[in-house]
């Protein structure tokens, strides 16, 4: 089977609703491409990272960032060599991210998979992922224009201060509030994919308002990206999730639904009380989930993450009308449509 073959075998796993294949159209040879290289760039690593990074990287992922670079990258001097690092790095950068939150959240399992500090223990996951963090970072001083670095540098600097606003929330006992969570979501995801579509942007030299559409488009569509994620943490079943479900509601971390319910709901007292608990039991997600229902939390965050896919969409008004356009339009509606 050819690299492009396999890759698009791996996204007709992705989802049922919208066909990634048609939607990466126009990038899959270049897509295709990255993701063979960043199998080359793995197998040239100390042998314990090869098998820890090889493990997270062959459980697969639906590699947005590199997509995003990749299509920021068109509406500039399209040229896959000056682009390619830039996607892989992005790539390794959001690697890094799942194995040390895997870490911070105890979770066992990733996409289906064992997670890396589960088969291999924590002190090898923690330097997995800073070995992926340096690596992107020795890719990135490599790209010619210099700003892209400092770009990517911000994400990372973003995130750790999403992260560490999140588990200063978690030891909280005050009612959460709307506001800190959506500060916390674009620290930790919306940023990120912003400045993925704007690296590639800048990368190929495109105009700074441009750039700067790209980044509106991509921090809005992370935001539903988001406010997705965590619906689907509580509304998916653990088969279609690849991991138990309400694990932010273990892990302490208090998303958007259970805000909302917490705000709204007549068994507020109860939700709280489960919240707090110090060990979450899957009768009590269970629970939670019925609450949340009743209380219409689902619905309310899914036409919040509804209003940033439109302002996401809307972003991309002032692009010129060419295919990666219409493949972040459709990438927007993925968002809202996807089942994990």
């Amino acid at each position: 089977m050819s690299t492009v073959s396999a890759w698009h075998a791996q996204l007709g796993e992705v989802g049922d609703l919208l066909d990634l294949r048609s939607v990466f159209a126009d990038i899959a040879t270049d897509l295709a491409d990255v993701e063979r290289y960043l199998g080359q760039l793995l197998d040239e690593g100390p042998q314990a990272v090869r098998d820890t990074a090889s493990h997270l990287f062959k459980a697969g992922g639906k590699r947005l960032r590199p997509a995003l670079v990749l299509f920021g990258a068109k509406f500039g001097q399209y040229r896959y060599a000056d682009v390619r690092d830039v996607a892989a790095a992005a790539e390794l950068i959001h690697m890094a991210t799942l194995v040390h939150d895997d870490i911070i959240d105890r979770a066992e399992v990733r996409r289906g998979q064992p997670t890396v500090h589960a088969l291999w223990g924590e002190q090898a996951a923690v330097l997995t992922g800073d070995y992926l963090f340096a690596k992107a970072f020795s890719l990135l001083s490599t790209v010619p224009v210099g700003s892209v670095v400092g770009v990517m540098a911000d994400v990372v600097h973003r995130m750790c201060a999403g992260e560490i606003a999140q588990n200063v929330a978690a030891h909280q006992t005050s009612l959460p509030d709307e506001q800190q969570y959506l500060d916390r979501i674009a620290a930790k995801t919306a940023v990120f994919i912003a400045q993925s579509c704007r690296a590639g942007a800048m990368a190929c030299r495109a105009e700074p308002a441009v750039q700067q559409a790209l980044y509106d488009y991509g921090y809005a569509m992370g935001m539903g990206f988001q406010i997705v994620d965590d619906l689907l943490d509580l509304t998916a079943e653990p088969k279609t999730l690849g991991k138990a479900i309400g694990s932010d509601l273990r892990a302490h971390v208090i998303t958007l639904p259970v805000i909302h319910g917490l705000h709204s709901s007549q068994q507020r007292s109860e939700l709280q009380s489960i919240a707090e608990r110090e060990e979450v039991s899957g009768d009590a997600v269970r629970t939670v989930r019925e609450i949340l229902e009743r209380a219409g939390s689902f619905s309310y965050a899914e036409e919040l993450a509804k209003n940033f896919v439109n302002k996401a969409k809307t972003s991309l008004e002032m692009l010129r009308d060419m295919p990666a356009r219409a493949s972040l339009l459709a990438m927007a509606d993925f968002v809202l449509e996807r089942q994990l």
